[in-house]
């Protein structure tokens, strides 16, 4: 195997690749990487068994056809900090290494066997789910924050995707809370898939660089596909059933605010510093958030509102309301609620495609 590639081209697609390597695993073939020359590009693939990464980087020179697997992490910080011109990588197979040649700087690197590589499933280009890479972005960082990434709970460490005809539902739950997105999308097709947290942050980085960008997503039986401009991403679905969630979502409120966004996210983050609890008092003169802890004091602060309803006292764990608030850009905020011990739902006026359900906490004296 002998090629000539440019380093930018190397590195930039490397730096998407390498985001699959594994980090912690007895198996020392999955922190290695594949590189394999094709008709006029090279393959390069990287995977933990649960995750996969791969990218065509096309414009390279192939002198001489093959494949071999190169530590991972090392082989991409050579190329990375290497200048930008072309380079040069030869595998000698008389001492089973590699070496990288860049102008004045030499590299040789061991490779690792590519038999044990794994292969990665081929997905069958079915109906795809055609979005744009942005609204897929937001959407994620909407929804995400109400997961528990580590919980053994395989549906709360996952967010659920439901594909119905133009339209895919991001929906997370952490039991506390529940955060549902509608993204507009084109597709036929009907289905469910749980995602990993994991999986959708790494999707999240390496996918919409260009706001423009559209991605096509194929959802398997066990794996998920998105792929965009030479990178294919996949990932293992979890296996699982998630809450029947609709039944969560409150249908009738007897009470409703409209707030400023930025005032509510200034005085939540003022009385954070005495406590994470807080109490609501809810009326036609605004509300009034009040908290206290023995050791920190006392906290006081009044934001005014459009109200509507009936008056009341409820509390929340104020990072709860912190996040939705910094997960979106709209000013208006709809808050509604029922009573005390009731969910209340979060909303930005005049839009129905992103609702936040909370559960308050149960009042102290």
């Amino acid at each position: 195997m002998k090629l000539i590639c440019a380093q930018e081209d190397l590195a930039r697609y490397l730096q998407i690749a390498v985001r699959a390597i594994a980090t912690k695993s007895t198996l020392p073939i999955l922190t290695g990487i594949l590189l394999e020359t094709k008709e006029n590009y090279l393959r390069c693939v990287a995977t933990d068994l649960e995750i996969a990464v791969e990218v065509k980087i096309p414009n390279i020179q192939i002198q001489k056809p093959g494949v071999v697997v190169l530590p991972g992490k090392t082989f991409v910080e050579i190329i990375r900090h290497l200048p930008q011109t072309q380079v040069e990588i030869e595998l000698d197979e008389s001492s089973k290494a590699v070496y990288i040649v860049c102008r004045h700087s030499s590299y040789q690197l061991p490779i690792l066997p590519v038999e044990e590589f794994p292969t990665l499933p081929d997905f069958k280009n079915g109906e795809k789910i055609e979005v744009s890479s942005a609204n897929l972005k937001e959407a994620i960082r909407q929804t995400i924050y109400a997961t528990l990434a580590e919980d053994p709970r395989p549906f709360l460490s996952s967010i659920l995707l439901e594909s119905n005809p133009d339209r895919l539902r991001l929906v997370a739950t952490d039991v506390n809370r529940l955060a549902v997105r509608d993204i507009p999308v084109k597709t036929s097709i009907q289905k469910t898939a749980l995602v990993p947290v994991r999986a959708l942050r790494e999707i999240s980085n390496i996918f919409g660089t260009n706001p423009e960008d559209n991605l096509d997503i194929y959802i398997g039986e066990k794996l998920i596909y998105i792929t965009e401009a030479g990178v294919t991403f996949s990932s293992r679905l979890v296996e699982a059933q998630f809450p029947r969630y609709e039944q969560v979502i409150p249908k009738e409120f007897k009470g409703s605010l409209l707030i400023n966004r930025s005032l509510a996210i200034e005085a939540l983050e003022r009385t954070a510093l005495v406590s994470n609890s807080i109490r609501l008092t809810i009326s036609a003169k605004g509300v009034i958030i009040t908290a206290k802890e023995p050791d920190k004091g006392r906290s006081y602060e009044e934001i005014p509102v459009e109200f509507n309803g009936e008056e009341l006292e409820i509390g929340f764990n104020l990072r709860f309301l912190l996040d939705f608030l910094k997960a979106v850009d709209a000013e208006e905020i709809v808050f509604k609620y029922i009573q005390e011990q009731k969910p209340a739902l979060l909303q930005i006026k005049g839009k129905e495609d992103y609702i936040y359900i909370v559960m308050p906490l149960k009042l102290s004296n």
